[in-house]
């Protein structure tokens, strides 16, 4: 069974770096991508998703008021440009945090 993976960053070349990871591990499944927080939640809300990579300083809402508005919380990864989100994310329960550029 494959992990699913739903992508939310609003910056197309991160959600593409990330992308190319995920794609090279044959355990993970992205089910989904989004550039707006907005349209992620309904999706969040109506479908299973495993794992969460989630940007932080997004233009409609942060991911870690997101992340705090989710019903049913995922596994989280943030990706950000910011490190001292870090400690935040952590108190979600992330499991890790890469701050960009993601090499």
């Amino acid at each position: 069974m494959k992990v699913k993976c739903v992508i939310i960053d609003d910056e197309p070349i991160a959600r593409d770096i990330i992308r190319d990871y995920i794609l090279k591990i044959n355990e993970l499944e992205i089910i989904a991508e989004f550039n707006k927080p907005t349209e992620a939640l309904v999706f969040l809300n109506e479908n299973k998703t495993d794992l969460l990579f989630l940007d932080i300083n997004m233009p409609e809402i942060n991911g870690i008021n997101f992340a705090k508005s989710l019903s049913d919380l995922p596994a989280i990864i943030f990706t950000t440009a910011y490190r001292e989100f870090a400690a935040n994310g952590f108190e979600l329960q992330a499991i890790d945090y890469l701050v960009k550029p993601i090499p």
